[in-house]
């Protein structure tokens, strides 16, 4: 190619240096989230997303596949074929994420991704984790980023810990966790003994930046906020277990930026989990290395309601500005 056609075209080249991912929290009892629409959303700022998205930080090794079949009619002595059509859609999505974090457990691990509260010494030895301190309540004026708690109570927080604010569980079934569906239970547990479990699942959690007489400050937007009667437990470390029964679902988004200034958007609506968690080493510098999370998803259908088409993944392209469009 001429150097005067590349000059021509080199804007149509989305040149980038790796991919974000950004999660959507997937309301499970009515199947409903907040759409990805490129119209109004396309040009996020990617440092500062807007509410319902998460910002998961950079992944290495993306790659997709469609799955679906490609079926055709024939028809003729010869058979020849007369039409094509698809069957079967599904498509598949692999990544490993550099950071650890609570969601980006819980999207390689694919089950509960547990909080392993904070126990006195007296607690027994569990493998999600022990009786834990009990909780401190939330008040009147608690927000997203902070919560009034009695002054009695602020002691027991330090700058640093972090915190899991969530609801008494009270017997209930079904899903469990406020703002994103942590967990699904079939049977009901005992209140009296399991009464922090909500807390032990939820993705309600932030980490203390600061502290008053009566309130802790947050350093990160709580989810689902912190409302009055939520109790709030310290949170030392999170737990997956393989092998348990229920399926993580979000929404995900991801954007590969050019350096040029166009970006790339592939929003997948629906993602579980299609095999088990697994870890990938990246070499650093020998001896240091990274292990990165691997993350393998598979893609469940939703209806796109300007025409009712079944879809598994919506691929966007936002051109540099000036850009040919062909």
């Amino acid at each position: 190619m001429s150097v005067q056609m590349f000059a021509k075209r080199s804007q149509m080249t989305p040149l980038g240096q790796g991919v974000r991912v950004y999660a959507v929290p997937i309301d499970r009892n009515s199947g409903f989230s907040v759409a990805f629409d490129p119209a109004a959303q396309g040009q996020f700022d990617l440092d500062n997303p807007s509410p319902p998205f998460l910002d998961l930080g950079w992944v290495q090794n993306f790659q997709r596949k469609s799955t679906t079949k490609y079926d055709t009619l024939r028809n003729g002595t010869h058979a020849t074929v007369s039409t094509q059509y698809r069957s079967q859609p599904e498509a598949l999505v692999e990544f490993d994420f550099e950071s650890w974090g609570k969601i980006q457990m819980a999207l390689a691990g694919g089950t509960q991704e547990m909080n392993v509260l904070a126990t006195p010494n007296t607690s027994l030895p569990q493998g999600s984790g022990g009786a834990a301190i009990p909780a401190s309540y939330a008040l009147d004026g608690s927000a997203d980023y902070k919560v009034v708690l009695d002054p009695g109570e602020v002691g027991k927080y330090n700058i640093g810990d972090m915190v899991a604010v969530d609801f008494d569980y009270t017997g209930t079934t079904g899903y469990i966790g406020s703002g994103v569906s942590a967990a699904y239970l079939s049977t009901a547990l005992d209140p009296g003994t399991h009464k922090d479990y909500g807390r032990r699942v939820t993705f309600n959690l932030s980490r203390v930046s600061s502290k008053t007489n009566n309130q802790i400050g947050l350093t990160q937007r709580l989810i689902a906020s912190a409302q009055t009667g939520m109790g709030v437990q310290k949170v030392v470390a999170f737990v997956d277990r393989e092998g348990a029964s229920y399926f993580q679902e979000w929404a995900v988004l991801f954007v590969i930026p050019s350096d040029a200034g166009g970006r790339i958007c592939i929003y997948y609506p629906r993602l579980q989990p299609s095999q088990s968690s697994s870890e990938q080493r990246a070499e650093w510098n020998a001896p240091t290395f990274n292990t990165m999370l691997h993350v393998s998803l598979r893609a469940l259908p939703t209806t796109d309601a300007n025409d009712g088409e079944t879809v598994l993944c919506y691929r966007s392209y936002f051109p540099t500005e000036y850009a040919a469009v062909y």
